[in-house]
């Protein structure tokens, strides 16, 4: 019998990563999301990899959940098991002390647009304890023009944009993927932008503003397709907001940028990771040798300023 610790992560000669017990057991370390909290109106984020150093009083007026790419269907070895790895997610969130009100998925839910990709998705949250999950499409999930999304989760009767309100602050799901180019930069589009314009023109200036897409809305790396080509336009709706906050997911890594009045946020992907801007031939599922393991799989704190608008991300390592 053997006498290895079943926490162990074990690497896998034959996929030049880690095994399936080993990937799992970095994932749990690892960014599976992030419980967002509204308190007073200001926007804190805390790891749901760093369940323990969440405070308990961390409820505030309002809490959500943002999680990313689950990409379902996904079987190569850079993740063989991605249903297992989103499991570790809706563990995390299961685990917190108060259940979220809602989650925000910041798309790529599926791999291929396949009905059972989709539905895997939505029976697996069922179990989560915060039972309302908004949702935005990622290029993965419009193979089928949208269809499978929009049948399943579109709010708005196509894989769409749309805006709801919870507790005071204003809530924006935004699309960026429609005719995607491969390697192309995302586009939101004139329809899309004078619907943003005429849907913020009427909010306080003092409303907490969080929108939520899946490619970012600044130019991470333009090489590789990592931005949207007319977000500044988008941005431009917003800058006499004293406090807004920008999800998206799409680079499957934790980035980070404060601009003005608004915060970038990107998140790790609940499926497997991709390589760091520019450091690799281009975008695509990275297979994790085990010596490298500390260095990607990174978990992220995201705390508000006191006394400022904008919100501070902290990166740290797994180990």
């Amino acid at each position: 019998m053997s006498n290895r610790n079943k926490d162990e992560i074990v690497h896998d000669h034959n996929h030049d990563g880690i095994n399936r017990r080993g990937f799992l057991k970095c994932m749990a370390w690892a960014g599976t999301g992030a419980l967002c909290v509204m308190q007073g109106g200001v926007l804190r984020s805390y790891s749901l990899s760093r369940l323990g150093e969440i405070p308990e009083h961390a409820r505030g007026e309002l809490s959500f959940v943002q999680i990313s790419d689950s990409h379902m269907g996904f079987s190569k070895p850079a993740n063989p098991d991605v249903t297992a790895t989103f499991q570790v997610a809706i563990d995390k969130i299961n685990s917190l002390q108060n259940a979220p009100e809602f989650m925000l998925h910041t798309g790529d839910v599926s791999h291929l647009s396949k009905p059972d990709e989709f539905d895997k998705v939505q029976q697996m949250l069922k179990s989560a304890r915060s039972k309302d999950v908004f949702y935005v499409p990622g290029e993965h999930d419009i193979l089928d023009e949208g269809k499978g999304f929009t049948e399943r989760f579109g709010r708005t009767g196509q894989p769409g944009w749309y805006s709801f309100d919870k507790k005071g602050v204003h809530f924006i799901g935004l699309v960026n993927v429609l005719n995607l180019k491969p390697g192309g930069m995302g586009a939101l589009g004139n329809e899309q932008l004078e619907w943003l314009r005429k849907d913020v023109q009427h909010l306080s200036k003092s409303t907490p503003v969080v929108v939520f897409a899946h490619i970012p809305l600044w130019s991470v790396y333009p090489e590789w397709g990592w931005g949207t080509d007319d977000s500044a336009q988008a941005l431009s709706y917003l800058k006499g907001f004293g406090s807004v906050t920008v999800l998206n997911g799409h680079i499957h890594q934790t980035m980070q940028k404060v601009e003005g009045n608004v915060t970038f946020h990107t998140s790790a992907s609940t499926s497997f990771s991709q390589p760091k801007p520019g450091q690799a031939s281009g975008p695509g599922p990275m297979k994790v040798p085990y010596d490298q393991l500390r260095s990607v799989h990174g978990i992220t704190d995201v705390n508000q300023i006191d006394g400022r608008h904008a919100l501070a991300v902290l990166d740290s390592t797994v180990w």
